[in-house]
């Protein structure tokens, strides 16, 4: 008697619709995963930079993927099995779905969308004193430096870059193809803007 009781009560715990702490969990990590996307996360500036985003970004996946498991095994026996019907089964799922119609709909902006910007900040440092700026910002883009050199170019070195020993982001030439630095090579984007990659020599 005890042991098909205590069947009884197993079966009537699986049978559970997908919930409100679900909803949550997967409400939280789908948060994490927009604000990283659009770079709404905190300043990853320092020798860290990268780590936040990183850390939190993997730990937001793995939310997801196991709030995805337990949402499938709940949903194939309250739905499958037992044919019951509740709206918790498709709040998880809608949140997913609006949030990558979203990112879809509404793309970060681009290198393009921020040249004006870009602009300023090349003009500005042109035409002061210092020979570059550290730890700027522009719109959802984060350098390392912004460095200008002797032939009139500007060079935005994104922070973080490709790796350890390559660098990469944009320049701003009026005068032609930038000089560049290191193992230095750009791709022209129209006007004055050039697309670069450099390898550290060692």
């Amino acid at each position: 008697m005890g042991e098909s009781q205590g069947a009884a009560e197993a079966t009537d715990a699986h049978s559970k619709p997908p919930g409100r702490i679900l909803a949550a969990i997967v409400g939280v990590a789908v948060g994490v995963l927009v604000c990283i996307h659009y770079d709404w996360w905190p300043s990853r500036f320092g020798d860290a930079r990268w780590a936040d985003p990183l850390l939190f970004g993997g730990a937001a996946i793995l939310a997801l993927l196991v709030a995805g498991l337990v949402w499938a095994i709940r949903t194939l026996y309250f739905v499958g099995r037992d044919r019951s019907r509740s709206r918790w089964v498709l709040v998880a799922p809608a949140i997913v779905i609006a949030a990558v119609f979203g990112a879809l709909l509404f793309p970060p902006p681009s290198f393009d969308d921020l040249r004006p910007d870009f602009e300023r900040v090349a003009l500005e440092v042109l035409a002061g004193p210092e020979r570059s700026r550290s730890e700027v910002e522009i719109g959802r883009f984060d350098f390392h430096y912004v460095r200008k050199d002797a032939g009139g170019a500007v060079y935005f070195v994104e922070a973080g870059g490709l790796g350890i020993t390559v660098s990469s982001g944009w320049a701003y030439s009026p005068a032609g193809p930038p000089a560049g630095f290191d193992d230095f090579t750009a791709t022209h984007l129209g006007g004055p803007w050039y697309e670069f990659t450099a390898a550290w020599r060692t």
